[in-house]
């Protein structure tokens, strides 16, 4: 994750999408992952994800807001939904 946040660190035009895979069962795991290598100052807000078919923002957009990692978890147990981590 630390490769993660020196990549956008350096190329602040960027976005960067990750599909997770969580079969872990720890609350907030994937978090304190996430905050530990300093990436929450990147992340994609849940309340910002298109609902009934919204469009997506623009990326000028999230490059601007500095939203610029978005993070998409399934689990065994939400196959084929998603959620946001």
């Amino acid at each position: 994750m630390k490769e993660i946040e020196a990549f956008l660190s350096a190329n602040p035009t960027e976005i960067v999408t990750l599909i997770l895979e969580d079969y872990v069962d720890a609350p907030n795991g994937l978090t304190k992952v996430f905050t530990d290598a300093g990436l929450m100052k990147y992340w994609f807000p849940l309340t910002s994800m298109p609902r009934n078919g919204q469009d997506w923002p623009l990326v000028s957009d999230m490059v601007a807001k500095n939203q610029r990692l978005l993070a998409v978890s399934y689990t065994h147990l939400t196959l084929p939904t998603k959620r946001i981590v």
